[in-house]
């Protein structure tokens, strides 16, 4: 999921933080001669100077992944100039830093990339970035509607209303609405409540919107239902995990290793070895949150349905007897499962359970 540069093909490294007004750029050649510039946040601009000062160079730019986006990488390498987007958290910084600046982050960058040892992201391209945007507009709506739910059941415990339970289901769900509706309570409580249950009616108008949307885009492009089509014959992963699957991953071209994926999402243990002594920790919680949510989800789901994954949970747990064996356990399978995922996008097959 990364790319990394050979330092020896290039004789100009420049280092760009990126604002929404201004470019903060370095530039090193080999014998750490360079310097340090600020520009408007124009692109164009950008590559006009150093096409204008080194007119013979090869040059190579990195920059930190941010709320800008990608359009400066488009940008140069519609071009052909190579560059690298870098995860914020892979940037190194020295514990007795104690100033922050977009200067002295251009110049941090730029010295990590002339010594070969940052490490690109793979930026997402056309229908997957749509894509993208499509899952996390939906992961939006789905967070709101969670909200929603949280400050109805907030509002009713607050005022100690009991609501009568002949459905067994949720104060949330439908069949509960009209039972809310009809509570007998004061004129200032009834308006906050019928609010509360209006702002969940359009949340989850808007997220069927989004999904419905997110659907009809998946049909009409075909490596993205073919890629989908294989990832959900993987027990415990349907549509919405595969989707947004598929959304972090891209193209699947460029995945390169079956344990990458696992150090994508932050479900691979942190490890502090030292001689022959082996010492590893909880996960590293690396990559996106969500990513990592919906893998333990559905691993709890294929453990069902996959009896080797279901004896190697009971594996893990039996070994484990504290009270956080269960958790180890399904996150261990939740790497498993991500190393099917892995496997079927590589080969373009689908998952047969065993």
């Amino acid at each position: 999921m990364q790319l990394t540069i050979d330092p020896t093909q290039f004789d100009i490294f420049v280092g760009i933080d990126v604002d929404r007004k201004s470019y903060a750029a370095t530039y090193l050649d080999h014998q750490f001669q360079g310097r340090s510039l600020k520009m408007p946040s124009d692109s164009k601009a950008l590559l006009q100077y150093f096409r204008k000062h080194f007119p013979d160079k090869r040059l190579v730019f990195a920059y930190e992944a941010g709320p800008t986006g990608f359009e400066l990488h488009d940008y140069l390498t519609s071009l052909g100039y190579v560059c690298l987007v870098i995860h914020p958290a892979s940037l190194k910084s020295a514990p007795n830093e104690c100033a922050k600046t977009n200067r002295i982050d251009s110049r941090k960058i730029v010295e990590q990339l002339k010594a070969g040892q940052l490490k690109g992201i793979h930026v997402p391209y056309g229908p997957y970035r749509t894509l993208r945007h499509l899952t996390q507009l939906r992961e939006q709506y789905a967070r709101l509607s969670t909200r929603s739910k949280q400050r109805i059941k907030a509002f009713l415990l607050f005022e100690h209303i009991d609501v009568p339970d002949n459905t067994g289901q949720q104060v949330y769900t439908a069949k509960f609405r009209p039972i809310l509706k009809s509570l007998p309570l004061d004129p200032g409580l009834r308006f906050k409540l019928d609010m509360l249950l209006d702002d969940l009616d359009h949340v989850r108008q808007r997220l069927l919107s989004v999904l419905k949307e997110l659907r009809a885009f998946c049909e009409k492009e075909p490596a993205i239902q073919q890629n989908l089509k294989y990832l959900q014959s993987i027990p415990g992963i349907g549509f919405i995990v595969s989707s947004f699957v598929l959304a972090r991953i891209g193209d699947p071209a460029h995945l390169s290793n079956i344990r990458e994926l696992a150090a994508f999402c932050g479900i691979v243990p942190r490890e502090h070895s030292t001689g022959d002594t082996v010492s590893r920790g909880s996960i590293t919680h690396m990559g996106n949150r969500t990513f990592r949510q919906l893998l333990v989800e559905a691993a709890w789901v294929a453990i069902r349905k996959d009896s080797e994954l279901g004896n190697f949970y009971w594996r893990i747990r039996t070994r484990i007897q504290k009270s956080y064996g269960v958790r180890v356990a399904i996150v261990a399978v939740a790497r498993k499962l991500s190393q099917r995922v892995y496997r079927v996008l590589k080969d373009q097959r689908e998952y047969f359970v065993h």
